[in-house]
């Protein structure tokens, strides 16, 4: 097969296995929050109160996304906004204890599903996986930053 069928391919397997992972990722039980969700609160929980641009930057969204994603997340009861004590103008978003405790409850499942889908690779597999991602993102950013200027 030539290569560029082979990357057209790689295309198709990768958004099965995301599909997949969002199948799997709602049938294991997390419909409470959508994985961006899940991922939003996860970073509140491990580095406490940020700014919806520090929090956009950490989960690799827009500043519109964040937005919608934090009123979610506010609407469920899982985080809150609050004023920063020193300059009252910056907002930060912050994970409550309903948020926190679900956070707990979920990263057991979210553990298990990740065996679940991954458990078969050696560590090896994983550490070529991890390092063609992030050869790919790194590409992406390259040529986002190029469009942009």
């Amino acid at each position: 097969m030539p290569i560029r069928n082979e990357i057209l391919e790689l295309e198709m397997l990768f958004k099965k296995m995301l599909r997949t992972i969002q199948n799997e990722w709602q049938k294991e039980g997390f419909p409470k929050l959508g994985r961006t969700q899940y991922t939003a609160l996860e970073k509140l929980h491990e580095q406490g109160p940020l700014r919806l641009s520090d929090l956009a930057d950490s989960i690799h969204v827009t500043c519109g996304a964040v937005t919608g994603i934090s009123d979610k997340l506010i609407d469920g009861g899982f985080a809150r906004r609050v004023r920063d004590q020193v300059d009252r103008r910056v907002v930060h978003l912050e994970i409550t204890e309903q948020g926190s405790e679900l956070i707990t409850q979920l990263s057991k499942k979210r553990n298990e599903l990740s065996e679940m889908l991954y458990g078969f690779l050696t560590d090896e597999e994983i550490k070529q996986l991890g390092c063609l991602y992030r050869k790919i993102t790194a590409n992406i950013e390259h040529i986002q930053g190029k469009l942009s200027t």
